[in-house]
């Protein structure tokens, strides 16, 4: 199957506050081409490639995923939850799901009842899980406080290269930065690349913020998802489609130069290109590296992704390739020779 370890990571439960797995599976995978990885006390992981090298470009993607927590118990034996980022309450009711506690891992539902169903807006308080517990003795003795349930939805192959999973967001940019990477490595990049999955950017942006302030890229090229508009209802704010390419960001946050890199690289391997703009925040790392250290300019390129924070995330493997060719050439033409200030002053 084309993209084997892209389905292995998506199929690796990672919800934000507990990354610890998908990042040993990267681990395990890049070794054998990365010798040096940092790690952090907020679980952050760096692959590194020419670590000698003075000028240091970081790709950044986040390793986690949204997921409820548990918050407690009730006498029937089943599990009330909170929000553990920006989930979608109604996508939860009556799907399979899986709640991890600590080591241990057990298979439930996300129950439902007449009122759930006749409820126009429906509220994380009104969701419980039911994994076949007899009593709240019973629940307690397996699920502690604090456990994740997920989503249990697998990868799959669908038409015209088109992929459905949930954790898309943002388990595609975890790849694609370190494919892009290791081809950029391959084919003689000589700046320092530091490949980057963050923690936690969807709920506090820690790993983000620990990864930038200690190893001070030179750039930083943010790698995300981002809604497209190819849906009936969509009704966002732009015009990305799947299967048209990666989409740069246009607006306060990006580097003018670096974007203008992306575009130029883009037109040398006559690949697609999308655009998206926002003005203030862009929601992604990017924010959160832009509060850290004295000066390092930013760029985003996102995936275009249907049905976001779903458990059916749709997108297109064309994007995803494309996107690695871009960003491996963008890697190579990046040095310490390139002035990425917006202006100059005569």
């Amino acid at each position: 199957m084309k993209h084997e370890f892209l389905k292995e990571i998506v199929e690796t439960y990672s919800p934000s506050g507990y990354e610890d797995e998908l990042q040993k599976k990267l681990y395990n995978h890049y070794k054998k081409w990365c010798n040096t990885f940092k790690t952090d006390n907020r679980g952050a992981m760096t692959a590194i490639y020419n670590e000698n090298s003075d000028f240091k470009v970081m790709l950044i993607a986040h390793a986690d995923e949204i997921s409820l927590v548990v918050n407690g118990y009730n006498g029937d034996g089943s599990l009330r939850v909170d929000k553990n980022g920006g989930i979608r309450t109604k996508l939860y009711v009556g799907q399979r799901v899986a709640v991890i506690s600590g080591d241990n891992k057990y298979y439930g539902i996300m129950g439902t009842n007449n009122s759930m169903q006749k409820a126009s807006d429906l509220g994380v308080d009104s969701l419980f899980v039911d994994c076949g517990f007899k009593d709240m003795d019973d629940a307690k003795v397996h699920i502690k406080l604090g456990a994740y349930v997920i989503h249990t939805a697998d990868y799959q192959e669908m038409q015209n290269d088109m992929v459905c999973a949930r954790a898309f967001d943002d388990r595609l940019g975890d790849y694609i930065i370190h494919e892009a990477a290791l081809k950029a490595y391959q084919n003689g990049c000589s700046s320092q690349i530091m490949v980057t999955t963050s923690t936690g950017e969807e709920t506090t942006g820690r790993g983000a913020y620990s990864a930038a302030s200690i190893l001070k890229p030179d750039a930083a090229i943010v790698v995300d998802v981002t809604f497209s508009n190819d849906y009936k209802g969509a009704d966002n704010e732009n015009d990305v489609i799947l299967g048209k390419g990666g989409v740069i960001c246009e607006g306060s946050v990006p580097n003018r130069k670096l974007n203008q890199m992306l575009k130029e690289c883009a037109l040398e391997l006559n690949l697609p290109i999308q655009y998206e703009v926002w003005q203030g925040r862009t929601g992604t790392d990017g924010d959160t590296i832009l509060r850290t250290n004295e000066d390092t300019p930013i760029v985003l390129f996102s995936i275009p992704l249907r049905y976001m924070h779903s458990p059916v995330e749709v997108a297109s493997l064309k994007d995803v390739e494309s996107m690695i060719d871009i960003l491996a050439l963008l890697l190579q033409k990046l040095n310490k020779d390139v002035d990425l200030k917006p202006f100059k002053l005569n």
